[in-house]
């Protein structure tokens, strides 16, 4: 991956649409009426923000390498109304800097640019009992057509810009198997290429 904070940025800001389709997706299936969240990459921030506009029980920490992708989610958290529930923290992104079985729900969006079966494992690891994991790429089985089609194709200019690979489902499978995870993920492919992780 190429690491250009201002394409990532511009990214980050282009899918604002579809963010609330997304989290709308994850809290159904995630089934919980709250808890701590953890959004991690350079993607994160959106998702996060949108989560927390819907679920008023939870909270939000998001971690990246970079400044500029964590001052974005913050201010997007000021937007939204819900500052004082995310935190943000400046760090590699494995191993999770934080104990075992510390979140409800990990979120890691665009993760095939940089995922590992260590950070899948570490995904893993930090999930509370009864926690999900969503791991992968695309907009979610929820996003409409009418929100994708405006930003499809500047969305892929700017994605190959940074080195986007494409990633097969096989791909996918034999990353969780690296990951020794076959027992609790599963590859999904509707709404994009994921990784649904059960703690």
């Amino acid at each position: 991956m190429i690491r250009d904070d201002s394409i990532i940025t511009e990214i980050n800001a282009l899918w604002l649409p579809v963010y609330p389709y997304m989290a709308e997706h994850v809290l159904a299936v995630w089934k919980s009426e709250g808890g701590r969240l953890l959004d991690l990459g350079p993607f994160a921030g959106g998702l996060a923000v949108s989560l927390l506009s819907k679920c008023e029980s939870c909270t939000a920490d998001v971690i990246d390498e970079s400044e500029p992708v964590l001052r974005w989610a913050e201010a997007q958290a000021v937007a939204g109304g819900c500052a004082a529930r995310l935190g943000t923290r400046k760090l590699p992104l494995e191993p999770i800097p934080w104990s075992d079985a510390s979140f409800d729900l990990v979120a890691v969006r665009g993760a095939f640019f940089f995922l590992t079966p260590t950070l899948l494992r570490e995904v893993r690891r930090v999930l509370r009992p009864g926690g999900f994991g969503w791991v992968g790429g695309g907009y979610g089985p929820l996003t409409p057509e009418s929100v994708i089609a405006p930003i499809a194709a500047r969305s892929k200019a700017l994605n190959e810009a940074i080195g986007k690979q494409r990633i097969a489902p096989a791909d996918a499978e034999a990353m969780v198997s690296a990951a020794e995870l076959d027992d609790c993920a599963r590859v999904v492919t509707e709404g994009g290429l994921w990784i649904e992780i059960r703690a």
